[in-house]
């Protein structure tokens, strides 16, 4: 089986993270989506929503999405929180699958560079998707994402706009329940 696997810090979740899913997946370029969030990103501040919340936002937001998942493997994880430990444990959990990072065009230009990239692009196919003003060729290419930004949303929160439909519905009233991002 082709297993994709979309890593990030979903801070929340937004239609950008879906629309790459729902593209990979209708492309026939994998047969599942696994969607695993970070931790910890090593490089970035403490997130303004915890682990827990971030999952469950996942959670909801797929719920409709057939061949979709959540893997909170990140949560065995250990300081420092490198996608390369978080990928050598799904290479554990998937040991007969086909794994393939699903990535901005962006991001994949940075694998190289990653802690342990050389052993990441020599054991996970990478599907690219162009974003945010690049536009090059990667190992398979899908369809421009949607243009928007976890960043974005939380700015939008703090000032009280509206964040539907960047993010969807169930999205948007779990953050206002729980007061996620107004400060």
């Amino acid at each position: 089986m082709r297993v994709g696997i979309l890593l990030g810090s979903f801070n929340p979740i937004h239609m950008g993270h879906l629309h790459m899913a729902a593209s990979a997946l209708n492309a026939e370029l994998v047969d599942e989506v696994v969607f695993v969030p970070s931790v910890q990103n090593p490089w970035k501040k403490k997130y303004s929503a915890d682990f827990r919340n971030r999952c469950f936002m996942i959670n909801l937001a797929i719920d409709d999405m057939e061949n979709c998942s959540l893997s909170s493997i990140d949560y065995r994880n250990t300081e420092p929180y490198y996608s390369s430990n978080t990928l050598k444990m799904l290479k554990e959990e998937y040991p007969d699958d086909e794994l393939l990072l699903i990535v901005g065009v962006d991001t994949a230009l940075q694998i190289g560079n990653w802690n342990d990239g050389d052993w990441i692009l020599q054991n996970f196919g990478i599907i690219t998707v162009a974003r945010n003003g690049y536009y090059e060729t990667g190992v398979v290419d899908i369809p421009k994402t949607l243009d928007v930004s976890s960043t974005e949303i939380r700015e939008l929160v703090k000032e009280k706009k509206q964040i539907y439909p960047l993010v969807p519905k169930v999205i948007a009233q779990y953050i206002k329940r729980y007061n996620l991002y107004k400060k």
